[in-house]
This record gives structure tokens, sequence and C-alpha cells, in this order.
């Protein structure tokens, strides 16, 4: 049975690349693959000979003692250029840990062991990957010399108590891929004995080799086919003695046997229990029970011991997973036909055993238990809750991932540039544990809940009970196309088929993603509002969805995530009228718009009233925000609408014609070419021009001299401040569009003529072919946009993130739904979040997800940001910061009665937020906007039919359906 709530979380890793924005490293880099390919080939890999590398640097030809005058040293390949190439560009394969110190591993995050743990994985799947043949060379590789090198950095790592608590699953991960010395069979019992049969034998001598430089379980197997062929009788059974060596060196011992061992050189009595425990019952369901209690045992003591006794800790438990490994898969084959209750019970010991093998934090155990806890609680309870509880339990596999990704995904996105196969790292890493068969049960339980529900999935006219999992309600038809072959501005849009949802998404129909980022990023609350369906795809899926690339679909999400994905035909047309498609959604007021006003305006002296007048809604309703809530709104400035009007005025070049006429002839020019393939062309040479005309542009000398004086009197002196510079725009926060995310925010601007050169930008950024693309779709008149400019004082925010003052899922104003990250700009570009749905009145937290983002964005003192290492601390948003959060969701509804949707109801709140120092700062507010023509779709309200009435139907979880 596949698990598809284990597999559609591994297409976190599918489409992982990291592009170049260097032209000549971008073409240079096309035939990097192939040197990689041809590495694998070569008799030395990635070498191109052996050296002696002493330990005073020197570097000699390969003879005995050769380092001894230098002081001693090691011998070992000498990478060749194509190896050096690709080490110089940042992608830091072809390593020999014998050359790694602790320190160098440990460095910068750990940069290096990450790397030499992900180049592990790919020769344990590649068959030794560009190793594949030098791994036969005898001297490329020492063995005991790596192994010694592991066994420093594995010391050093348990020292030091970041990876015994907070980074353990890092350093269970190096003790699992490093390598080690092995147990019962000599090691060097076996690379004598090989070394002999090689003498003897001529055609022996490529697996001695590999035996003598980088022996493995494997080997056993290649030595037995050797010993196959063999014809002299003395020679097959020396060959066979010698494969059964190796394979006792690598076989672990049973659970028993090594409990037993580690509780005396432990001193700890509780695993001389669990090793008795062990022997008294062969059962699965026993075995798994104590081997789980063997990694829950393991974590919570490891502290405790001395550091030398903490690698051999982390032995025991990799032991114990692989044993609870076995006895799942017999337990879940024996649960097929099981009450629901006794499958969420050996759910509930899975996510122990998920936990103990750190791939969960205690918080999200305790989360994840929650949800069973309500469901064991009674006997019966309504089909609603249960389903609900079940979505909830399918986040354990993906919080794994995520862990998993905070470590490893920035070094597999560097790997990848040159190895498709990296991607498999994290998939393979949970198929290897409790999350597979956690994915099996699960899906076994869902799959009985939707039917009982009524649910029924479709993709391509199959029913698919799982797999398929909507974020966004929406009806949405075009061809289906990869990310990478969309076209910004088409006239045509794509339903996209993505890695994630892209901070960068162009405009789009529909979303097909591997990975849904967070729920408040920007391009998901432009979604919603646009009613642009997002469906979450499983893996499994991939395979029939690849022949359909390239043809006409259509996608439909249903409020309650009922999805259908078909190809397009004339049985779709009835839903969507013609009339519809060319609906316009985006209406200027322009009798409202004041375009004399054209100086600086402070933005403590704006209002809501404001908008669509003087200046857009973000400086509008900061303004009122800070009168609110003085304490909690740093200060701010604005450019008026009347500036950016004040510039078109101007000639464009030598023409006497002004930029604002030439453009106004454009649009229409524009609107008269009939052909759609000409008329992208001609838009996006058009908005490259507007792009390069304002970036040119020179500011009056008049306009400069008032700006410095104004900042000087709202901000203080120069370079003693900086400030966001953002767009705000007459054409965003409407009834039918938020254009969330589509415009510029420069951050962190500090000096007059930096501040000035991001004003130029930011006025150019509603005309990148993205922006123009999402917002053409609704409009008809692209000539009344009008781009304002707000100088926000910037905020050095410890964390930072977006709030919704509504559950998210249900609407239901008594809940506030978070995304939180480290630093400053978190939460709003898809970001992995801290994601909290928080109830506001009694301060109840479900958690949704962690914060597991690997880098932060922090501001410098000299202007701009950078990004450093994120901590992903256990618990990101303190009890306090959300209090402080809840008490503004709260009162918003008094405080700003503004805030309404398109009927004038009050409308939830979108409000970006940070904390420095556990002081609340405010940094945008709007209205939260869904699509009431996603969520009132005839259709799409018909795949919901009979969920609700389902919803209360009692079922008893004792009982198999």
């Amino acid at each position: 049975m596949k698990s598809s709530h284990l597999s559609w979380i591994l297409l976190l890793t599918f489409g992982v690349t990291l592009a170049s924005t260097d032209p000549a490293e971008t073409k240079s880099s096309k035939v990097w693959p192939e040197w990689i390919e041809s590495m694998k080939q070569a008799r030395m890999g990635p070498f191109e000979s052996i050296r002696w590398f002493c330990k005073d640097g020197t570097v000699l030809l390969p003879k005995p003692y050769a380092c001894a005058p230098h002081g001693g040293g090691r011998q070992h390949g000498q990478r060749g250029k194509p190896a050096e190439t690709l080490r110089a560009a940042g992608i830091p394969l072809a390593n020999v840990l014998a050359e790694v110190k602790p320190e160098q591993a440990l460095a910068n995050n750990a940069a290096l062991l990450k790397a030499l743990l992900v180049e592990q994985h790919l020769v344990k799947i590649d068959g030794g990957w560009i190793f594949q043949q030098a791994q036969y060379v005898r001297g490329v590789f020492q063995i005991e010399n790596d192994i010694a090198a592991a066994s420093e950095i594995l010391s050093s790592m348990a020292a030091n108590p970041s990876y015994t608590q907070q980074d353990l699953l890092l350093f269970r991960e190096a003790v699992r891929r490093l390598p080690d010395s092995g147990a019962g069979t000599s090691l060097d019992k076996i690379r004598t004995a090989a070394g002999i049969l090689g003498g003897r034998d001529a055609g022996f001598a490529r697996l001695r080799n590999k035996i003598h430089s980088y022996p493995e379980a494997s080997d056993a197997d290649a030595v037995q086919k050797y010993a196959a062929v063999a014809k002299d009788q003395t020679l097959k059974s020396e060959l066979l003695k010698l494969a059964s060596d190796i394979t006792a060196l690598y076989q672990a011992q049973p659970l028993g046997d090594d409990l037993a061992v580690f509780a005396k050189q432990s001193g700890v009595k509780k695993f001389e229990e669990l090793a008795r425990q062990w022997r008294i019952n062969e059962a699965a369901e026993h075995r798994l029970e104590v081997a789980v209690n063997t990694m829950t045992l393991t974590r919570s003591e490891l502290r405790s011991f001395k550091p030398a006794m903490r690698v051999a800790a982390m032995r025991l438990s990799l032991k114990a997973e692989d044993s609870s490994f076995v006895a799942a898969r017999e337990v879940a084959e024996k649960l097929e036909g099981a009450s629901p209750a006794q499958r969420l019970n050996t759910l509930a010991l899975l996510l122990r055993a998920m936990h103990g093998s750190a791939l969960l934090t205690d918080r999200e155990l305790a989360a994840l238990n929650k949800n069973i806890a309500q469901l064991t609680a009674a006997e019966q309870v309504p089909l609603g809750q249960y389903r609900l509880a079940l979505v909830s339990l399918a986040r354990a596999p993906v919080w794994a991932a995520n862990r998993l990704g905070f470590y490893f995904n920035e070094t597999l996105k560097l790997f990848n540039r040159v190895e498709a196969k990296t991607v498999l790292l994290i998939p393979d890493r949970l198929r290897a544990g409790p999350a597979l068969s956690f994915g099996n049960i699960l899906e076994s339980l869902t799959a009985e809940a939707d039917q009982l529900a009524g649910i029924r999935h479709e993709m391509f006219g199959k029913a698919v009970t799982s797999g398929l999992r909507a974020l966004n309600p929406g009806l949405a038809r075009g061809p289906l196309q990869p990310l990478a072959d969309l076209v910004a501005g088409s006239d045509h849009p794509a339903v996209v088929l993505a890695p994630e949802s892209a901070a960068d998404l162009p405009s789009v129909a529909g979303i097909l993603t591997a990975a849904e980022g967070n729920a408040l990023s920007h391009v998901q609350l432009l979604a919603r509002n646009l009613g642009v369906p997002n469906v979450v795809v499983g893996s499994e899926l991939l395979e029939a969805m690849n022949p359909q690339l390239g043809k006409e679909v259509v996608l439909a999400a249903s409020p309650q995530g009922v999805v259908r994905l078909a190809l397009d035909g004339p049985q779709w047309a009835t839903l969507f009228p013609k009339q519809q498609q060319a609906a316009v959604s985006i209406k200027v007021d322009v009798e409202r718009l004041d375009l004399s006003v054209r100086t600086p305006l402070a933005m403590a002296a704006l209002r809501t009233d404001d908008s669509g007048r003087t200046v857009g809604p973000k400086a509008a309703k900061l303004g009122e925000l800070s009168a609110r809530y003085p304490a909690h709104v740093s200060t701010g400035l604005a450019i008026p609408f009347g500036a950016f009007r004040e510039a078109l005025e101007t000639p464009r070049a030598n023409n006497e014609l002004s930029m604002l006429d030439w453009m106004r002839s454009s649009y229409q020019q524009l609107r008269e070419i009939p052909d759609a393939s000409a008329r992208q062309k001609a838009t996006a040479a058009f908005l490259s021009e507007v792009r390069n005309w304002f970036g040119n542009y020179r500011f009056p000398d008049a306009f400069r001299s008032q700006l410095t004086q104004d900042l000087n009197s709202v901000f203080g002196k120069e370079g003693s401040f900086g400030v966001f510079v953002r767009s705000d725009t007459n054409v965003e926060d409407l009834p039918g569009f938020t254009g969330a995310g589509l415009n510029l925010t420069v951050p962190n601007v500090v000096g007059i003529d930096n501040i000035l050169k991001a004003i130029r930008q930011v006025w150019a950024s509603p005309f990148t072919e993205r922006a123009y693309g999402w917002r053409q779709a609704l409009m008809d008149q692209p000539e009344q946009l009008y781009v304002a400019v707000l100088l926000h004082k910037t905020v050095p925010g410890d964390k930072s993130g977006v709030m919704i003052t509504a559950d998210l899922s249900s609407n239901d104003p008594g809940w506030m739904t978070v995304a939180t990250n480290e630093g400053v700009g978190g939460g709003v570009e898809g970001q992995a979040a801290e994601s909290l749905r928080v109830n506001i009145e009694t301060g109840e937290v479900d958690l949704l997800a962690s914060a597991t983002e690997p880098r932060r964005r922090v501001v410098l003192a000299k202007g701009g940001s950078e990004l450093v290492p994120a901590k992903a601390p256990e618990i990101l948003l303190q009890a306090e910061e959300i209090q402080a959060l809840a008490e503004v969701a709260r009162n918003l509804p008094q405080k700003y009665p503004t805030l309404r949707d398109a009927a004038g109801i009050p409308a939830p709140a979108d409000v970006e937020f940070a904390f420095v120092g556990g002081k609340l700062y405010l940094n945008q507010i709007r209205p939260f906007l869904q699509s009431d023509r996603a969520r009132s779709n005839a259709f799409l309200l018909s795949l919901d039919a009979g969920l609700e009435a389902s919803a209360k139907q009692m079922i008893d979880l004792g009982v198999h359906p």
C-alpha cells in the first residue's frame, strides 16, 4: 500500500533548483552534470592522481613513508580540475573525509558537515556516485583515516550542548551517515584477507582495492558473486569466508543484546530493563513498543551521559529505529482490518518513534497527541471532527520533512545543480523510518472517513482517494505547465505545476503545488482573494500528470476541499462563460484622486479616508493605525500620487510628448493588437521601456530639497535611520483585488541618495511583467494606476510575521491565524513559518507548523539587509507575544471600524507585525478578503453536497467501518 500522507510531502524536493545570476556561470553550468557523469565512469573519479598530503603542507608523489620527514601525513586522491571548478562555484563535492577537521566541518553553521552527509547519501544510493570507479583504486581513500576523522567530528558534536538538544537531528544524522569501524569481526582482519586473496587472484584485485579503501555491507554480495564463478575450490571457500566476515562486521546485533551492552556501559538500569522486556516476547507489537521506548529513553537521557557515551547512545537509538521499522511494517499489515481506535493507538506509538528519532519536537508531539486524545476519549465522535483530526495528524510527516529540510535543503539545492538524485535524501530518510508505517495507517483511516463522508476526488477521469489537498477554493482552466515554462504576462494564464507557492509566481489561473509554504504568504493571500485554486499534489500522482503537461485542463477545488482535475472539453463550457472571463474587478474612483498634492506627507497625519485620494492604503491605514495604537507603529513619510504624476508629466527623452501621454498612447496601441502572441511581445517591450525610464528619472532639485528636509524632521539626522521604501498604489486592497506582494519593497534604505534610488525602483515595480499580468487580468484602464511611496522607519524585528484575525479555514472570528519567522519580513514570502491558530479570548493555541526556515533576514546599520542562519527554535512566539497579538485582534473591530468587505460587512484584518525585544510593532493592516465567487460557485458547492449533513454522523471508533 502506498502512503499518500507521506508521499505528497516528499514533493518538497520536487524541482529544487538554485539558479545562477551570473550569465557566464549559467552558460558554463550547463555542462556540469556531464562532468559528474564523466567522473562516475572515470577510473579515478573526481581525482587526477594519488598523493601524500603532509602536515607541513607539502604534497608528494605516492611512495612509502613519503611524509615522514615532514611531520607525517596522509595518502589519498588529489582532486582534478573539474572537481575543483565545481567546488569553487560553491558545490562542495569530492570530499576526502580524512582531511576534514572538526572545526572545519562544524564551522559556518556546519555547512561542510552537511555537504559530507549529502555526498554520503549520493554514494549510498548511486553505487558510489562520482567514486563509482575510484572506490576500487587502492590509495584513493584510506578508510582508517576516514573513520578516525569521522570519530573526531562526532566527538566534537557530542561535547557541544547544541547537538544534544536543539540540533539533535543533525547529530543523529551525522552518526547515521559518517563511516565507523563497525562491530563483530575485525576490519583489519577483513582487509588483510582481501589483500591475500587479491595477491593470489589478479581478477579479484578490483574488489580487494574497494574493500581496502572503503568497505561496506554490500561488499559481501559482491564477494559472493565473485566466489560463485571461481573454479578453484580453495579460493571459493576463502572468498565465501570473507563474505561471511563482511556480513558479520555490518550485521546488527539483536536489539536486546545492544541494550544489555549499553546498560553496562552507561550504568542506566532502565536500559537493562528494556533488554529484559525485548527478550520475553517476540510479537511485533511488543518489539515495536520496546524499540520506541528505547528511542524515547535515549533521547531523554542523552544530556546526562558523558560526551564519550553520547555517540554510542545515538548508535543504539539508530539500531532501535531499525528494529521499530521492521516491527511497524509487521504491525501495519495486521491492522488492515482493525478498528480505528486500534490504528489510532498505533499512530500514537509511531509518533513517539518519530519524536525519539528527533524528527518531531516536544511541542509537535504534544500537538499531535492532543488530536489523538480528543478522538480516543469517547467511543463515538462526529465524522466531521474525526476527519479534521485526521487532517491534523497528516501534518506529522510534513513537519518531519520540514525539520530535515531545515538542515539540508540549502545543501541539497547546491548539489542538485549537478545531480538530480540529490532530491531523494529527505524522501529516503522518511521512508526508512516510522513515518512510512505512520503514513500507511493514516491513509487507511482517511480513505474510510472520506468514503463515509461521500468525498470523491478525481484526476483525469479516475477516482483518487488521497494525494490531492485543496488549500484555496476556486475554478480555473488553462494549459497545465511546469513553473519553469511559465511566461509572465501571458494572455492565456496557465494552471502551474510548481514545487511550492513561489513568492514571485507570475499571473496564473490555478496552482498545483508540491508544498504549500505558509498559508499567510503574499501569494497565498493573493490566490485566496482572486479565487485562484491552489491544490497540494502527492508525489504518487505526478507520473499520471506528466503526460498531460501542455494540455488544456480544468482545476476545481471546493470550499470544503473536494478536488477535480480534468482535461478541458465542451462539457466545461457552461462553467466558463465568456463574459465571466472578461469581467473587470479593479475599479478606480478617478473622482477621488487629488493629484495636486506633490510634496511628502507625514504618515501620522494620514487617515483611512486618504486612501485612493492622495496616497494608497498602506500609508493611509498605517496613519490611522498609528493614531489608534501610537506606541506600536513606527514613524513614516509618504510620497503622494501627485509626485508620481509630476514625474510622468516630464518629457520622455528628447521627445516633446510627456511620459504620461506616451504611456496612454501605448496602452491604446496594445489594446488594438489582435494577435495574442504579438501583443504579449509588445507589452513586454513597453513594460521594459517604462522601467528603464523610471530608473533614469532625475528628481527636481526642489523635490530633493523638500524630501531631505522632511526626512530630517520626521526621522532625524541623515544616516541615523533606515526606512523601508514601500509601494502604495491606488489599485490594491480593493474589494476585488488585494495586490498582496506584487509590487516592490526595498528594505532598510539609508541615506537620501539611496532613498531616491529606491523610490525610482518602487515607481517602476508595478510595471514588471508579473505585477502587470496579475493586475491586468482584472483592470481595463491601466492608465489609472498611480503609485504612492511609503517611507516607513525600519523596525529591526527579532521576529516578524502576518496575522489574520479569523480562522483561515472556517473564517471563525473567535480565532486568529498567525505565521511568524525569525528576523524581518517573516511569513510574507512563503517561508517555512511557525503557524498558529489562536483562540482570541481563551488564548488556546493550536500548532499548525513550526518555524523551519534555514535563514532569517536581519537589517544592517549601514543599510540593506542580509540573510544569516536561523535557529528554528521549538517555540518562536512566546506566550506574552501571542497575548499582545490577541489583544490587538480583540480591539480591532472597535478601534478600526473601517475594515469592511465590498458589501460593507466588517472583515477580518490582515496585519503584518514585528517584535523587538518583546515589544509589538504593527507594520501594515488591510482587510482580509477572499473570493466570494469561489465560495459561492454553484459547481464548487455541488462538490460539497452532503458534507455538512455527514459531518454530524456519529462513528464508533471501536468498530471497523
